[in-house]
């Protein structure tokens, strides 16, 4: 556009060289964010996080064309040694309005709630205030066999019980508590073997409040939110219309491979508050590599707690909310629309964080994120 400054005033020439630097900004954003391999969102440094100043471009170009040859929609980040390497976001947010996925976009974590849910349980066992071995029971007596399920077992999803059927109307988190203890099943024989139920983090979710009387939301901003700074984190139920919301998509086929943005995902009330303790979060990367990370490193509960809480409990190597890898902890979560992955180091210097607004079984997300981690942990 040519402006004819004999027409205009100084204020009106920087007005329009204003108004034409936003406007090739967004138009930048919007272009680049979903094709261009050579996109790089805003690094976002965090506590305890540093951006590398001199980042070899090679590198962050062959991480950009890897994701993007495997039709990653989301927001990565990898760091290393304390150093955010690389950051970037990929695909859309919203493809409506539309707004592409960067740094701060948020997203669903997922199951991956369960490993700071594990935590708060586990700061309950440094303070005395239970034990690993406290039985079911001693909370829930009503509960077939509840004598011989332990904390422990509960936290490695251990303990034979299991939950067919949800609450179809939104209920409070002292009612999802009350109703999953009048309608989970107990198998007794199955006591020992490993089988991923959540209901075992909803019952020690209410373990938490009783011991604390206060609420998961109340103990969770507690222990984390408040204290971490975490700023773009929050429970999906407030999540409301905030300008760094992801809309999540459903996939069209089983097959599909490559995003196409058609079906919009859409979570019932009543699911978001049955999610209690297991997957209610929202979060950014930075925000969830920055809650792993202060409690790999003692932050929040000591060091020895953690190597405590972090055990293998079985053949899956799933322990204390996260599977335990020689190399570290895996951090995994599916669901409307969202996929969540995240590998950490135990020294919680180094990992890599992928969050998706675009769940397809046939591009998973964990997949490209324990690639990235092998070049990280060395």
């Amino acid at each position: 556009m040519h402006i004819d400054k004999r027409l205009f005033g100084l204020g009106a020439i920087v007005l329009v060289i204003g108004v034409t630097g936003i406007t090739g900004w967004q138009l930048h954003r919007h272009w680049s964010g979903a094709d261009t391999p050579d996109y790089q969102a805003p690094i976002q440094t965090s506590q305890g996080l540093t951006a590398s100043e001199n980042k070899p471009k090679g590198k962050r170009t062959r991480v950009t064309r890897y994701l993007l040859r495997h039709h990653f929609v989301g927001s990565a980040l990898v760091v290393k040694n304390g150093h955010i390497i690389y950051q970037q976001g990929f695909g859309y947010a919203n493809a409506v309005r539309p707004t592409p996925n960067d740094s701060q976009s948020q997203y669903q974590i997922l199951s991956i709630q369960k490993s700071l849910t594990a935590a708060m349980v586990m700061k309950l066992i440094s303070e005395q205030r239970l034990r690993m071995t406290t039985p079911l029971s001693q909370f829930y007596p009503q509960i077939k066999n509840a004598r011989n399920v332990t904390v422990k077992q509960l936290l490695n999803m251990t303990s034979g019980l299991s939950l067919d059927r949800s609450s179809k109307t939104p209920l409070s988190e002292k009612q999802v508590v009350a109703y999953d203890v009048k309608h989970l099943e107990s198998h007794p024989k199955l006591a020992g073997q490993w089988r991923y139920e959540p209901v075992n983090y909803v019952l020690l979710t209410g373990i938490v409040t009783k011991l604390t009387h206060r609420s998961y939301t109340q103990n969770f901003n507690a222990t984390f939110k408040k204290p971490l700074h975490l700023t773009h984190t929050g429970f999906v139920q407030q999540w409301g219309h905030r300008v760094f919301r992801t809309t999540s998509y459903h996939h069209v086929s089983s097959n599909q491979l490559t995003p196409n943005y058609q079906r919009v995902y859409h979570e019932s009330r009543a699911a978001m508050q049955d999610e209690l303790g297991t997957g209610q979060l929202y979060m950014t990367t930075t925000d969830l590599f920055r809650a792993e990370q202060q409690l790999l490193s003692g932050k929040v509960i000591s060091r020895q707690a953690i190597s405590e809480l972090h055990q293998a409990g079985s053949v899956s190597t799933y322990g204390g909310g996260v599977y335990n890898q020689s190399n570290g902890i895996r951090l995994h979560g599916i669901g409307y629309g969202y996929e969540s992955a995240g590998l950490l180091t135990r020294d919680g210097k180094s990992g890599v964080v992928l969050l998706s607004n675009d769940y397809r079984k046939k591009a998973s997300v964990l997949p490209l994120a324990k690639a990235l981690f092998k070049k990280v942990a060395g």
